[in-house]
């Protein structure tokens, strides 16, 4: 915090369709530099300091500075105050918990905020967490990924308080109290129980908290309240539009949904640190211009915070600058839901909530907390903790004696459009665990493990390539045990398109779209193509079979060919919404790419080997020789494959590991040796035939294929 004295730092191919290569191809920057840890590699800016907290457990692991972080966050990391908001670019990698043996994905991609993206790299048992502010292309580049997971829904909204209700039950406490960066650890509060503070800031969430919380569980905030401290629950959401620590802002428009969205979290996130309602939770809007716009923003946000609060039985409160955001509440008008209680940012060093700002009359009724100093240390029982100082006459978070045991973990299954499924998993005892075990499988009473991940607080996402139809996840302890009954979920129907490229032959034939239907029943799929509002090509519904992934086929209109042929950079946008028969839909944007051939070309043709299956017989090839197989692999675990393409003796590309998702279609990557780029651009028709070998170990798909060359 601090926002009243200073900026801070805040934070196919099957036939004609393929996958997108250019981002295989992407101009990379030429100042970076390769970070290595544990077999897995990033390549980050040399610019960014590269942090090997095992050597150096004191370090911050914060997420508002260029950085590369290697290993676990120390329980006793020294963070200042100061760092508290914001994110940038930077990249965590730590070991990864062993757990119970299960089959696992090279990677398992989580999201838990719009500006994070984290995964499991398996082959090297390491955690990534990454996040981004306005550079996710950088982020993306040095993790070398094509795209960055989405921000998942929640499983559930935490439950509503009756209507009417409101929150009494918080403890008021006067007296001093300091607000750190992060939650100090046990060991590190029992020291500071010499101090004269009996309150502490604790960061539940928000999507601009900076510092990592390793020590902040249900289990710490009740000891610590046992202890006898006073806590002052703060999140971290959106910062005013125009903002002086660089962080996301609100969107004008969307403030007041916004502000209840905020809310919603912020409850979700107290809960699950088994902070009850009753209890407050302080949004901490840092310093801002007061411009018209700022405080119509910030004003009509903070109203719905307080409101979303309010419905779910928590006392509202605000943390802001004295001359921003204290002073634009004081001047709301009626209309507005004015917070509970306020939280004053004026660092003038004075030990009580009496501000300049504030009229004496308004929040007098021991509803005021004051920040009156900036980051500074402070040591207590040997302990040095870098803190805001604090005064407080108003509430304070507390709870009635040791929590109930933690209901049954909770499980969502969300699928995305692209093929992938997100998966939530929640359980309050999340602190006792060190992985989560996932099963897939088609039905409730066949399942398989698919993956294990590893913990992240109470409510663990990831997202897992695999369209089973059913998924189970339970609670591991380091040692394997199974901490808790398995929690089960149906997947709910959908229809997945699979690639960001179709490639369009100069003839007017068809052109594939690889599709999932995964309805548990045959589909009849019509597909509809538009690029704005003209619809370049509409099919009468198609047929997908039981086993879910198929390919949709259309034809492009005069028009749309025209469009395709005027298009910048020959590549033409365009919208494919495919739809089935029982209302189930699916929308995306893909590239339509030109190609042309001439002659009758090679023979084509494969033999598949469950679980494999080779889809895609035309595949296409850049000018740099990066091109993609579609194959499919229809089984509940992913497959794991490598890929050779040979053209006579001569081997000309070779590929893998690389992963395709259980039950779905994918592309499998490759580049051309120079022999073979040779090989192509002299073939008859821009149709090289070549030979294809894909094998997951025990079971090879081959065929003839015909490489085609694109620009």
């Amino acid at each position: 915090m601090g926002a009243h004295a200073r900026r801070i730092a805040c934070l196919a191919t099957a036939v004609v369709l393929t996958q997108s290569v250019g981002l295989a191809l992407a101009a990379r920057p030429t100042t970076l530099r390769a970070v290595r840890y544990h077999g897995y590699e990033v390549r980050v800016p040399r610019s960014w300091p590269v942090y090997d907290l095992a050597k150096n457990p004191r370090v911050c692991v914060r997420f508002n500075r260029h950085a590369v972080y290697l290993g676990r966050p120390s329980s006793e990391q020294l963070c200042p105050a100061d760092a508290a908001v914001g994110r940038t670019e930077a990249i965590l990698i730590e070991p990864l918990a062993r757990t119970a043996a299960g089959a696992g994905r090279a990677s398992d991609p989580l999201a838990p905020s719009p500006e994070e993206s984290s995964f499991v790299v398996r082959s090297a048992d390491v955690a990534v967490t990454a996040t981004w502010s306005g550079d996710r292309g950088t982020v993306a580049r040095a993790l070398r990924r094509r795209s960055l997971v989405a921000p998942l829904a929640r499983a559930g909204r935490a439950a509503r308080a009756p209507a009417g209700a409101r929150a009494h039950a918080a403890a008021v406490y006067t007296g001093l109290g300091f607000d750190p960066c992060n939650a100090p650890s046990p060991n590190a509060m029992a020291a500071w129980g010499s101090s004269p503070y009996r309150a502490i800031g604790i960061y539940i969430g928000g999507t601009n908290a900076a510092c990592s919380q390793p020590n902040l569980t249900p289990q710490w905030v009740s000891s610590e309240v046992a202890a006898g401290w006073h806590l002052i629950p703060t999140y971290v959401g959106l910062q005013a539009p125009s903002n002086e620590c660089g962080c996301a802002g609100i969107t004008p428009g969307q403030a007041s949904a916004q502000g209840a969205a905020a809310a919603s979290d912020a409850v979700a996130d107290a809960q699950a640190l088994d902070i009850p309602a009753g209890n407050p939770i302080y949004f901490d809007m840092e310093a801002y211009s007061q411009t018209a716009s700022n405080t119509s923003a910030v004003l009509t946000f903070l109203s719905a915070w307080t409101a979303g609060l309010h419905a779910d039985g928590y006392v509202s409160g605000v943390y802001s600058s004295a001359g921003s955001g204290i002073s634009d509440l004081v001047g709301a008008g009626a209309t507005f839901a004015k917070p509970d209680d306020i939280w004053i940012a004026e660092w003038n060093d004075a030990q009580t909530t009496a501000s300049a700002f504030v009229p004496a009359a308004d929040w007098s009724n021991h509803q005021r907390l004051h920040q009156y100093s900036g980051s500074h240390n402070q040591t207590y029982g040997g302990v040095t903790i870098n803190i805001d100082g604090d005064y407080l006459d108003g509430a304070t978070a507390g709870a009635g004696g040791p929590p109930p045991p933690p209901p049954p973990p909770a499980l969502g299954v969300s699928p995305v459009t692209d093929g992938t499924t997100n998966l939530s998993m929640t359980w309050a005892g999340a602190a006792a665990a060190a992985a989560w075990q996932v099963w897939a499988g088609r039905s409730p009473n066949a399942l398989t493990p698919i993956t294990a991940a590893p913990v992240r607080g109470v409510r663990t996402q990831i997202a897992v390539r695999d369209a089973a139809p059913y998924f189970a996840a339970a609670p591991l302890a380091s040692s394997g045990q199974t901490l808790a009954a398995a929690a089960m979920a149906a997947t709910p129907p959908h229809i997945a398109i699979f690639g960001r490229s179709a490639f369009v032959p100069s003839g007017g034939a068809l052109v594939g779209v690889p599709t999932g239907c995964y309805t548990n029943e045959p589909c009849h799929v019509a597909t509809t193509v538009s690029a704005g509002r003209t619809v370049l090509a509409r099919t009468r519904p198609e047929y997908i079979g039981s086993d879910g992934a198929g390919l949709l086929w259309f034809k492009l209109t005069s028009q749309g060919r025209t469009l395709l042929a005027r298009a910048r950079s020959r590549r033409l946008a365009v919208q494919v919404t495919a739809r089935d028969a029982s209302g189930t839909a699916a929308d995306t944007t893909i590239n339509l790419i030109p190609f042309s051939t001439s002659g009758r070309g090679p023979s084509r043709g494969a033999r598949q080997a469950s679980p494999l299956r080779i889809v895609g017989t035309t595949d296409f090839v850049s000018s740099a020789g990066v091109g993609g197989i579609l194959a499919g692999c229809f089984s509940v675990t992913p497959c794991f494959t490598r890929t050779t393409i040979s053209v006579g003796r001569t081997v000309i590309a070779s590929a893998g590991p690389e992963f395709l998702g259980g039950d779905e279609l994918g592309y499998l990557i490759f580049s051309l040796t120079a022999r073979g780029r040779s090989l192509l651009a002299r073939a008859g028709g821009n149709q090289l035939g070549a030979r294809v070998s894909i094998t997951n170990g025990t079971a090879t798909a081959s065929g003839q294929v015909a490489l085609v060359g694109f620009s």
